[in-house]
């Protein structure tokens, strides 16, 4: 149990401590046992191997000592069941470079070397180099195993039928040494034949008590199936042997971008890559886009980057920029195979204070409890991640009478204003026998997060309190831009025969957050006054949610806090001049912008609707020949533009007796398009200006004589408006069949050029 809580004591605002920082993390004795045995597999040990560099390379603190154990059996007077691979060493920058050196060496033993398991043996000596450490140092063994106990062929342990059982009864003996060594045993169990209850009873038999007294952090067998659960079940062991959040890994091959999330809560954060190949390449990058380089510190935070070319490497982080983090793995071609897992451990630290309303209640009472939580930097903790990691009660004791549990809960319920704020509230009844002084703490039950340890000071009020205050504040959470200001009154009473002097104050923000300006009370007996006042945002270039606590004090005779309220304040950057417009103008903007479009589309349709008009396709153009006193008909050209307009065209062989007519989408002499106000064509011949045709008539062509008719093709589309009055007058009139024109003549058709239909005749145009 972590205590946590905070008002300062009455009369000024006081500074939070952020609890265990960074070079507080306490070192931990560690001795890492990997089962050589003939019960394992060759891929076995080398998840093995895997296993024991990730503790390594996770552990937060750089005083820590490791000692890595190679054993099996020694099955005769040549062999040794235990092979101290990698000596006790202190895990500084230097060792955690080199120890993937040495953890190479742990292989599967041979015949020769001595093939059974060999646990009293091992936990033994572990326990023998664990107490070589301080007194006092958290002493933990990982025994990564089968779990079966194999001494059969070993001769120390007496005649061959009785191995077993003695190896069985030793076992229990060194068991309780670790257990009065205080000796932390927890089994991860490898290999295709695992015995888990052998692993949870070696487990449960070692020392018990933990970093903190929660279940998840007790010792406990994990069991590791495959190579893919590897990650997660060493996770959680390493982090609950030292008190520390971790989040799930993230896999990939390289090349790859895995992210990774560290929470604005972590003081100390270790990103663990576990490569599976030492050719593969890793960038961190932090959540800003910049590229850390190890060894140098910026923005608050300093880095150190081990194991760089080994399978496993680690970045340690403190004071770590929150956010999600990136992770860039490549490698080059024949290294790239191999699953790679990152993972994030952190340990954390928390500001917190304590409020009671009334203040100063009476006995038997009902006072509304609230506990704000901040990180280290005194914003407000508002991310369900986060949150849900955090169990917060309170505890009220003082004078007359036994402590009471206080029930808080972050769920916009019972007296909560909003779920997920980071604002716990409850109520506690002051005992019927309170006399005097009372104190409120908050408590924190979370592995891996301390606390400052401030709590809130008050006293039982008589039936009507002589001097009382109260702060007003805006409800719920204000948003405001830097530099914004947010209204606070007090508003004070004096009932007393004695002036009082009255200090409003602020608490639980960092220098240059939060402001408040407002002067001193002074109460005349007998008078209330109501006093305003500002509480100013500082700077800042990003969003972000801070939290104090605005109190006001009587300072005459004995200083009391007469009133206490919390107050949360969202800082929004200023936006941008187009942002500032689409917020204060979106109700014009978007209806405009609907009739804008609307129009532009129309424009659109219209000129493509007009380009449609425009389009000849579909006509016939006929050439006239002349022959006596007429004209006979030629070749002809059915028009196909293609969706170019004006279509062009030439006449090839002009001078022969056959002139043709051939499409020149470049070249062409001839201009050819249809009139959009009347649905003729208009056509432009060479040394002539645009000239309006009537289709069915004929125009000339060529010097020669030659003529051109245009004509109506079976594909042709007639004239939109003058198509549908044709329409309509057929429907009036009833059908007549399109007469059929007689043998062209030199005028054209059936009649001479330009000449209109005769009477009662519909034009052809129709």
């Amino acid at each position: 149990m972590l205590l946590v809580a905070a008002l300062p004591a009455a009369g000024g605002a006081a500074t939070a401590r952020a609890g265990e920082g960074a070079a507080d993390v306490k070192p931990i004795e560690m001795v890492v046992a990997v089962d050589e045995s003939n019960s394992l597999g060759d891929a076995d040990v080398e998840r093995e191997r895997d296993a024991a560099q990730r503790i390594a390379a996770g552990e937060i603190s750089d005083r820590s000592r490791v000692t890595v154990l190679g054993f099996a059996s020694a099955d005769d007077a040549t062999q040794h069941p235990v092979d101290e691979v990698c000596p006790t060493t202190t895990l500084d920058p230097v060792a955690r470079n080199r120890l993937g050196d040495c953890v190479r060496k742990l292989a599967r033993r041979t015949a020769a070397q001595g093939t059974g398991t060999d646990f009293p043996a091992v936990i033994q000596q572990a326990v023998d180099r664990l107490s070589e450490g301080p007194d006092g140092t958290p002493r933990v063994l990982f025994l990564l195993t089968d779990g079966k106990l194999d001494v059969g062929d070993s001769d120390s342990y007496g005649a061959k039928e009785h191995r077993q059982k003695n190896g069985e009864r030793l076992l229990t003996e060194v068991l309780a040494k670790a257990r009065a060594a205080k000796v932390q045993i927890r089994p991860l169990g490898f290999g295709g034949r695992i015995d888990e209850a052998a692993l949870k009873a070696m487990a449960a038999a070692g020392y018990q008590e933990a970093c903190t007294d929660l279940p998840q952090a007790r010792p406990q067998a994990r069991v590791v199936p495959d190579a893919t659960t590897l990650a997660g079940a060493l996770r959680k062991d390493f982090a609950a042997a030292r008190c520390l959040v971790s989040d799930d890994e993230k896999y990939g091959t390289p090349p790859a971008d895995l992210t990774v999330r560290i929470s604005p809560l972590a003081t100390l954060a270790s990103i663990v890559v576990s490569k599976g190949d030492p050719a593969v390449g890793v960038t961190y990058v932090d959540p800003l886009g910049k590229e850390v380089t190890s060894g140098e510190k910026r923005d608050g935070s300093s880095f150190e980057r081990t194991g760089g070319g080994q399978e496993v490497e680690s970045l340690r982080i403190t004071d770590p920029r929150p956010g999600d983090w990136k992770v860039h793995l490549d490698a080059p071609e024949g290294h790239r195979d191999k699953l790679a897992s990152v993972g994030v451990q952190w340990r954390g630290a928390l500001r917190s204070f304590i409020t009671m309303s009334p203040t100063a209640p009476r006995p038997g009472q009902r006072a509304t409890v609230q506990l704000q939580l901040q990180t280290r930097d005194h914003e407000a903790i508002t991310d369900p991640r986060d949150l849900e990691q955090l169990r917060v009660s309170g505890r009220l004791t003082g004078d007359g009478f036994d402590a009471q549990p206080v029930t808080l809960a972050d769920n916009g319920r019972d007296g909560d204003t909003t779920a997920g704020d980071g604002r716990f509230t409850g109520s506690v009844t002051i005992p019927a026998t309170a006399a005097g002084a009372l104190h409120l703490v908050g408590v924190l039950s979370a592995v891996g997060l301390t606390a400052d340890h401030r709590a809130f000071h008050s006293w039982t009020g008589g039936a009507v309190p002589e001097v009382r205050a109260d702060v007003q504040l805006p409800k719920g959470v204000a948003t405001v831009h830097p530099g914004g200001t947010l209204p606070v009154t007090v508003t004070a009473v004096n009932t007393s025969a004695t002036t009082r002097t009255l200090v409003p104050d602020l608490a639980d923000a960092a220098p240059g957050d939060l402001t408040l300006s407002m002067p001193r009370l002074t109460l005349a007996p007998q008078q209330t006054v109501e006093q305003h006042g500002t509480l100013r945002v500082g700077g800042g270039a990003r969003t972000r949610t801070l939290t104090a606590s605005i109190q006001v004090t009587d300072t005459t005779g004995a200083v009391r806090v007469l009133d206490a309220k919390p107050v949360t304040v969202k800082v929004v950057p200023v936006p941008s001049l187009p942002a500032r417009i689409w917020r204060d103008w979106w109700a014009a903007i978007v209806p405009g912008v609907i009739v804008l479009a609307c129009l532009l589309a129309y424009a659109v349709w219209a000129l493509r609707d007009r380009e449609r008009r425009a389009d000849p396709t579909g006509l016939v153009l006929r050439v006239l020949v002349p022959e006596g006193s007429g004209h006979r008909e030629g070749g002809s050209l059915t028009v196909n533009s293609g969706g170019t307009v004006p279509y062009r065209f030439d006449v090839a062989d002009e001078t022969g007796d056959d002139p043709r007519l051939e499409p020149r989408p470049d070249t062409g002499r001839f201009h050819l398009r249809r009139s959009r106000r009347d649905g003729g064509v208009l056509l432009r011949a060479p040394g002539r200006a645009e000239e309006t045709v009537r289709i069915g008539s004929a125009v000339p062509l060529l010097e020669s004589g030659a003529l051109l008719r245009i004509e109506r093709g079976t594909s042709g589309r007639a004239h939109p408006v003058r198509g549908a009055l044709g329409g309509l007058g057929r429907l009036l009139g009833g059908h007549r069949p399109r007469r059929t024109p007689p043998p062209a003549t030199a005028a054209g058709p059936g009649r001479h050029p330009g000449t209109e239909p005769a009477p009662g005749e519909l034009h052809p145009d129709l």
